[in-house]
C-alpha cells in the first residue's frame, strides 16, 4: 500500500471520528415519500375497478399501476440519506399526536392535469371535511423544518389507477380524456381508513415500481 493511499485513510478516519462525515451519510441514498396505506379489501376493489377500465379504455396508450401498489401519497421526499429516516419519523410522530384516526370514501375518477391532456388517471378521495388535506398540510410543515421544500400546488388527495403512455401524442390524449369524461358507475369504490402513515421506500425496476414500508407511524390524537 502507498504512502498517499495510507495518508487519506488517517485522513478519513479522522473526519469520521471527529463528525465531519457520517457513516450514514456513505450509505446508499434511498427514493422515499410519506403515504397512507390501503387495506386488502380496497386493493380488491381497486383492482376490479381497473379491470372494467381496461376493457373501456382499451384503445388508449395506458400504463396501469400494480393493484398492490396502489397508495395515497402525502409527501414525496425523493433521494434521501437513509440517516435521516430517523428523524423523518420522529417529526411524523409528532403530527400523528394532532391527528385522531379517520376513514374517507373514495370514488369518482379524474385526471392530471385536465381532460384536455390527461396524464394521469385517478380514483379520488373524497376529503369534504379536510381531515386528509389538514394531515397533509402538517406533514408538509414538518418536513419543511428538516429541509425539504414547501409544496407549491395545494393537496389533492388521490389513488393513481394508470399513467397516459409517454409517447400518447395531444389527439390520443384528448380522446382519452372525452372518454374518461363519458364514464359513469364510479361513484362508490369502498372506504379509506386512515390510521396510520408510512415512510415508504419505492424502488425502480423494468417492470415497474416496487414500495415497501420503511417506517409506521400511528395516528394517536383525540376525536
Amino acid at each position: 500500500m502507498t504512502r498517499a493511499l495510507l495518508l487519506l485513510r488517517r485522513i478519513f478516519r479522522r473526519l469520521m471520528l471527529h463528525g465531519v462525515i457520517c457513516y450514514n451519510s456513505l450509505m446508499e441514498s434511498q427514493r422515499l415519500f410519506i403515504a397512507i396505506n390501503l387495506p386488502d379489501d380496497l386493493h380488491k376493489a381497486l383492482e376490479s375497478t381497473q379491470r372494467h377500465l381496461q376493457r373501456k379504455l382499451a384503445a388508449y396508450p395506458l400504463r396501469w399501476a400494480r393493484p398492490e401498489g396502489i397508495h395515497l401519497t402525502l409527501k414525496f421526499l425523493g433521494d434521501t440519506d437513509p440517516g435521516r429516516i430517523a428523524d423523518i419519523a420522529a417529526a411524523l410522530n409528532q403530527v400523528a399526536t394532532k391527528h385522531a384516526p379517520f376513514e374517507l370514501p373514495v370514488g369518482g375518477l379524474g385526471v392530471f392535469p385536465n381532460l384536455g391532456r390527461p396524464n394521469v388517471l385517478w380514483a379520488g378521495v373524497k376529503d369534504e371535511a379536510h381531515r386528509l388535506r389538514h394531515l397533509a398540510a402538517d406533514v408538509d410543515k414538518e418536513m419543511a423544518k428538516l429541509g425539504w421544500r414547501r409544496e407549491k400546488r395545494p393537496f389533492n388527495g388521490h389513488l393513481t389507477l394508470a399513467r397516459v403512455k409517454k409517447q400518447a401524442g395531444n389527439r390520443e390524449r384528448r380522446a382519452l380524456g372525452e372518454a374518461i369524461a363519458a364514464l359513469h358507475g364510479y361513484e362508490r369504490l369502498g372506504l379509506l381508513p386512515v390510521q396510520r402513515i408510512y415512510i415508504m421506500r419505492s424502488q425502480l425496476r423494468p417492470d415497474g415500481a416496487v414500495y415497501n414500508a420503511v417506517e409506521e407511524i400511528e395516528l394517536a390524537g383525540r376525536s
